[in-house]
């Protein structure tokens, strides 16, 4: 019976593996910040989400569309 490999912690990373860590870490969080500053940047797709919130709030699952019904439209 093979074991896997123990996954590495914090502790067992090399200063540079720390690092590129780190830096993978910020990329990933920046490029999400960046999709969320365009989305709040187009101000129609922002009064499709609130108009889809409220929808939400006021119908509950009524409001729900799946996919395919919507995927012609995108």
């Amino acid at each position: 019976m093979s074991r896997e490999p123990r996954k590495k912690t914090v502790k067992d990373l090399t200063i540079e593996e720390f690092k590129n860590l780190i830096h993978e870490v910020i990329a990933e969080d920046l490029e999400l910040w960046r999709e969320t500053l365009e989305i709040m940047a187009d101000k129609k797709l922002m009064k499709r989400l609130e108009k889809a919130d409220r929808d939400w709030e006021e119908k509950g699952e009524a409001a729900y569309v799946e996919w395919p019904g919507k995927k012609a439209h995108v």
